[in-house]
């Protein structure tokens, strides 16, 4: 990390940009805030990357827009071990359930999160949301059984819980919570809310 506090771009309730500052706050790393919001086109923005979009992350002369390469280069560093276990096995199970959170999770809460943000209650698809919270609850029995009786997916709080819990939360706060037979995932969702990370980075509003 450059020796000058780093910059990061970033909306507060988007979940890529959520699970950065919740491994930004595990790590204590202090950096300079610039909040964007829903359709904002900003100007640093759309010159730092070329997809227009957040995160950014701009340590020095390295500039990163990919929420799970900023994660990686913040853990290059002597405070991976905070999240990332020991062993190269473990290390690929929390970067999978990263992956899992990214590229399974989050299209499967896409149409509940979309259709809820973007239109009244009057107007909503109620097929398009019955479908994605079918994909929703798939992906939290897999979880579960992933899970099991641990406190946490790779035997320590990982970088898997930075990615997860914010979407479990977006979820949550769009109506779809850990169904009640599912004990053993809501007592880690309960566990990782209580979290200074989780808390201090909360969104002060969702879209």
């Amino acid at each position: 990390m450059n020796a000058a506090l780093p910059t990061l771009y970033f909306r507060s309730d988007c979940p890529f940009c959520w699970k950065v500052r919740i491994v930004l706050a595990e790590l204590d790393i202090q950096y300079v805030a610039v909040e964007t919001q829903l359709g904002e086109k900003h100007p640093d923005v759309l010159r730092l990357n070329p997809k227009g979009s957040v995160p950014v992350f701009v340590d020095g002369e390295a500039t990163i827009w990919e929420s799970s390469v900023i994660i990686e280069y913040v853990l290059d560093g002597p405070k991976r071990s905070l999240l990332l276990p020991n062993t190269p096995a473990k290390r690929s199970d929390a970067r999978l359930l990263h992956s899992y959170s990214d590229s399974v999770v989050g299209p499967a809460l896409r149409g509940l999160v979309f259709e809820k943000r973007s239109n009244a209650k009057e107007s909503w698809n109620l097929k398009f949301i019955a479908e994605s919270e079918t994909a929703w609850r798939a992906c939290q029995e897999q979880l579960a059984d992933w899970l099991g009786d641990k406190d946490y997916f790779c035997d320590q709080f990982s970088i898997a819980e930075c990615a997860l819990l914010a979407r479990f939360a977006i979820a949550d706060y769009y109506g779809s919570p850990i169904p009640k037979h599912l004990e053993r995932l809501e007592s880690w969702y309960s566990a990782g809310n209580r979290r200074h990370s989780f808390k201090s980075t909360f969104p002060d509003a969702f879209v």
